[in-house]
């Protein structure tokens, strides 16, 4: 998959020593594994002053990912596009309430974009 860095990351990558083409590398410039990242993970969890911080996993990265882009007002195969799923059954699980409001916004915006247009003819 390519996806595009967002702007924040963007400017943070722009202040860290590159050790090469991937962004999450080993002192040698290798990429990582899940593993590692998953251990260092674990490592500022601990480090943590927060009472939920024990039960923070990486895969709720991606789940935060798709409720940001979700809130951004992204449709379900932009998030698909970002996030790697390939059905709607996982976009549903992980943005579910924010999905649902999000489309119900825009549906409800729609309509009174709809009433508005009557209104003129």
């Amino acid at each position: 998959m390519w996806i595009p860095l967002t702007d924040r990351l963007k400017a943070y990558l722009a202040t860290i020593e590159k050790n090469g083409l991937t962004v999450i590398t080993d002192r040698a410039g290798r990429p990582v594994s899940y593993r590692t990242i998953a251990e260092e993970m674990r490592k500022v969890k601990m480090k943590m002053n927060h009472a939920d911080a024990a039960s923070y996993v990486t895969h709720g990265l991606r789940k935060n990912a798709t409720i940001e882009l979700y809130q951004s007002g992204c449709n379900d195969e932009m998030v698909k596009a970002v996030t790697g799923h390939s059905g709607v059954e996982m976009l549903k699980k992980y943005g579910g309430r924010i999905r649902q409001r999000e489309l119900a916004t825009r549906a409800q915006d729609a309509r009174n974009q709809f009433e508005q247009n009557k209104k003129k003819t």
